[in-house]
């Protein structure tokens, strides 16, 4: 049987909290009430209670193991939080990004790999970035990169990019596209509505300009991951290869619809539902959909997400997307089924 694998769990190192208290403005963490809270947006600034509090699940390699232990998961796949690296923009980006990659690397040896890591990028020029990517790949203990909708500060089809795609498909490294800015989110107006709606409108408009923008095709061997289901995508690929038809969507560089390169998506299952997660396999397929929390964060629900996998597939699926495919995926290092406490 293969081990269950939550390929989306957050770990925000103590060094990197420091960077973000150190900031004057959102995305920052801030002190209030002998608390450490975590101000995403600005809009949440202006509440008597700014923020999210934050305790050790966010940052104890320990609380983390420990959350695996009691949600029955054998392996998680570690990246680090959203802002990652988008607020540095001077030159101590790189020595930032080298710094949390050597803790993040660190996690296989230190937990006998039941915590493996994913790599960030500083976001300072496409250059730097491959040439961080480089270093990734080369660690030997980095299983992919975490990331931003934007890359660089540039929307994910921008050809400048290219030195950054051509590493990454290289070395066969994911790349893990995680929302943070929201679409819409000052005509949503409330916090909690940019989390739940502006978000996945994120990610659905990052991948769109993935397939829209012919990247996949000059880089065919990239393996893209979109966390939460890849947002609004299952519902609206239809609708995207219609307009894509019609000339409409303006200076199409893909030479074939975007639904031709939905088989090449990897999705998360962070779908809280079991309609959500059987329109995501049927988009990309069970060997391409993979178990994951979003723990620390308060919307983390192992057995809700483990119930629908449970209630929608069985047999190879269901071992795939339990943990089967993100083995494969992310080329994990074995662990034993079962490891995790009852």
């Amino acid at each position: 049987m293969a081990p269950v694998v939550d390929v989306h769990s957050h770990l925000y190192p103590r060094s990197y909290i420091d960077l973000l208290k150190a900031r004057e403005r959102p995305p920052q963490i801030v002190e209030h009430a002998d608390a450490e809270r975590f101000v995403a947006f600005a809009a949440e600034t202006k509440a008597d209670t700014p923020g999210r509090p934050i305790d050790s699940s966010y940052w104890s390699v320990d609380a983390k193991l420990h959350y695996l232990d009691r949600e029955g998961i054998d392996q998680a796949v570690i990246s680090l939080g959203n802002p990652w690296l988008d607020p540095i923009e001077d030159d101590s980006a790189v020595a930032v990004a080298r710094a949390l990659n050597e803790e993040f690397a660190a996690l296989e040896g230190a937990t006998g790999g039941r915590l493996v890591g994913l790599g960030v990028l500083p976001q300072r020029d496409p250059e730097t970035a491959a040439q961080v990517a480089e270093e990734i790949g080369a660690s030997g203990t980095l299983y992919g990169v975490a990331n931003g909708c934007l890359l660089c500060r540039r929307p994910l089809d921008d050809s400048d990019l290219d030195p950054v795609w051509a590493v990454l498909e290289r070395t066969r490294l994911p790349f893990v596209v995680h929302p943070h800015y929201g679409i819409g989110g000052d005509v949503l107006g409330e916090p909690g509505y940019a989390l739940a709606l502006a978000f996945p409108f994120e990610t659905t408009l990052a991948l769109v300009r993935l397939l829209l923008g012919g990247v996949l095709e000059r880089f065919p061997g990239l393996r893209i991951v979109a966390v939460h289901g890849g947002g609004a995508l299952p519902y609206l690929a239809g609708r995207v290869d219609a307009f894509w038809e019609t000339g409409a969507l303006g200076n199409r560089k893909s030479r074939n619809p975007p639904s031709a390169g939905l088989a090449k998506l990897a999705l998360d299952a962070v779908l809280y539902g079991p309609g959500p997660l059987r329109n995501a396999v049927d988009l990309v397929g069970a060997s391409r959909v993979m178990f994951g929390t979003d723990h620390p964060f308060a919307v983390a629900d192992a057995p809700g997400g483990m119930a629908a996998i449970d209630q929608v597939l069985d047999g190879e699926a269901r071992s795939l997307v339990r943990g089967g495919a993100a083995v494969a995926y992310f080329g994990l290092p074995a662990v034993t089924a079962g490891s995790a406490a009852a």
